[in-house]
This record gives C-alpha cells, sequence and structure tokens, in this order.
C-alpha cells in the first residue's frame, strides 16, 4: 500500500520550488499526495518558515502523524531539512535514518460564569486584560498563590517556545528535553504601589498555572494570545494554564540532529 503524504507550504517562489521537486520525487516512489491534512497520513509536510509551521499546526489541529519540516524561511526551529537535501531526507526516513522529536503544546481553560473554552499553542499562550488598562492578576501555581501581578501580561510558554516571544522578554532558553513550562512577566511594574517578579519561572509541566484578574481585571475581559492568534473573552473568572494532556506533536529529526548547534547557528 502506498504511503499517504499531505504537504502544506507558504505561498513564497522558493516554497512553490521545493513542492514541485518534493511532490516529483514522491510520485516517482508511488507516494499518495492527498489533498488536505488527514489523521490517514502517513507523514505531513511542511514547507516554509517557522511562521508557516506553526500555522500549518493549528490548522491541522495539532495532528498525531510525524511531520517533516522544509526550510525556507528564516531561522528554521521546527524545519529539519533544506531545499537542498529533500531526496537525501526522504531517503533517510525511508531507512529509518531519523528520531522523532515529541512536543507537548500549552493548554489555556477560560472559565467564565456559563462557559468554559479551550485554546492551545505550541510555543506559547498570553494572557492579558483589555489593551486600554494595565492587566491586573493574581497568580497561583498548583492552589499556591505566588504574587499579585501588575504590568502588560504574563507568557507561558513550552520548551520549544522558549527561543519564540520568551527570548525577546529575556526569558530563559530551555532544552526541548526538560518536561517544563516557563512563566515570564511581560513589562511588570515596579513601583512604591506594586511589586512584581521580573524574572522567568521555571515550574515542572505537571503543575498547573491559574490567572484570576484582580481590581480593574476581576471578571473582565480577558485577551488570550497563542502563537500569535489572539482571541477577546469576556466575564472572565479565571484562566487556567496546563501542558495539554491529549495532543503531542511529533516531528522528524535527522538522527544527528544536536539542539544546541542549531540554537547556536541560528540564535545565539
Amino acid at each position: 500500500m502506498p504511503k499517504k503524504v499531505f504537504i502544506f507550504r507558504n505561498n513564497k517562489d522558493n516554497s512553490q520550488i521545493a513542492y514541485n521537486e518534493l511532490v516529483g520525487i514522491l510520485k516517482k516512489r508511488d507516494y499518495e499526495i492527498l489533498p488536505e491534512c488527514s489523521e490517514d497520513a502517513d507523514y505531513l509536510v511542511c514547507i516554509g518558515g517557522d511562521g508557516t509551521f506553526l500555522s500549518f499546526i493549528h490548522k491541522c489541529r495539532f495532528p498525531s502523524a510525524p511531520v517533516i519540516g522544509i526550510n525556507t524561511g528564516h531561522l528554521g526551529f521546527f524545519q529539519e531539512a533544506s531545499p537542498n537535501n529533500i531526496e537525501r531526507t526522504i531517503n533517510d526516513i525511508e531507512n529509518g535514518r531519523y528520531k522523532i522529536q515529541n512536543i507537548k503544546p500549552v493548554q489555556g481553560r477560560i472559565v467564565t460564569p456559563k462557559n468554559e473554552f479551550y485554546r492551545i499553542g505550541l510555543n506559547e499562550i498570553l494572557v492579558r486584560g483589555n489593551f486600554s488598562h494595565v492587566s491586573q492578576f493574581s497568580v497561583s501555581i498548583d492552589d499556591t498563590k505566588i504574587q499579585d501581578f501588575s504590568g502588560d501580561g504574563i507568557l507561558i510558554s513550552t520548551p520549544v517556545g522558549s527561543t519564540a516571544y520568551n527570548y525577546s522578554l529575556d526569558g530563559a532558553l530551555v532544552s526541548p528535553d526538560l518536561d517544563v513550562l516557563q512563566l515570564t512577566p511581560v513589562a511588570p511594574m515596579n513601583t512604591n504601589a506594586y511589586r512584581c517578579f521580573h524574572s522567568s519561572i521555571l515550574l515542572p509541566a505537571s503543575e498547573k498555572i491559574r490567572i484570576t484578574g484582580t481590581g480593574r481585571s476581576a471578571n473582565g475581559t480577558v485577551i488570550l494570545s497563542f502563537d500569535g492568534r489572539t482571541h477577546e473573552f469576556n466575564n472572565v473568572e479565571y484562566v487556567e494554564i496546563s501542558q495539554s494532556e491529549d495532543k503531542e506533536i511529533h516531528l522528524i529529526r535527522s538522527e544527528n540532529y544536536d539542539y544546541w548547534k542549531k540554537l547556536s547557528s541560528k540564535l545565539l
């Protein structure tokens, strides 16, 4: 039975060229190219940069099939292949010369008096109040209150997301081998009236973060941004952030994949 593959790409010229080459290689090997993302796929391929990869993951609703990334963007943290080694990458996969990086997303549960809503991020979830006001939150970890926060918002990132928005906030870079979440304040206030933590907090991924509006943010509007996608919720009692229990991305890496080498070449 032929292998089934779905290919997602952005609209850039170099992505189209890589797509055409990949399709030609796969068809010669009798692969079936699926017209849309499906749980029946043996492999999923994403051609583009990190932004395209995140769009693909959300469009496919955090798929369970193994994912191959081909980088036609800039940084390409999620991508393992480049346009000039597509055939070699396919050969390696067919011969079992690869390993799987398992990535657990972060999940937000938004609780209102009448409903609960869920949102998921592969990199991060940002919680903030109304844009016209300073956000005021009570922050708890596993039911233990750690601080009253005032500032622009609170970012909770996964290890793979530590190199994204978290990094621009001076958060810690975290090995993807660690099973943790990272809580990073966004523009915290530090005045005589408000004393907020300024450094990131690393916590086991098994623990849950509860963010409850206080003061002008109490039972009000909460804006959630997950991987850059933004939704607004009203009359929010609290937001609970935790590692996703039922979603996991399986990213194909070369058998010689070295996270620190890639980090050094891309970011440091």
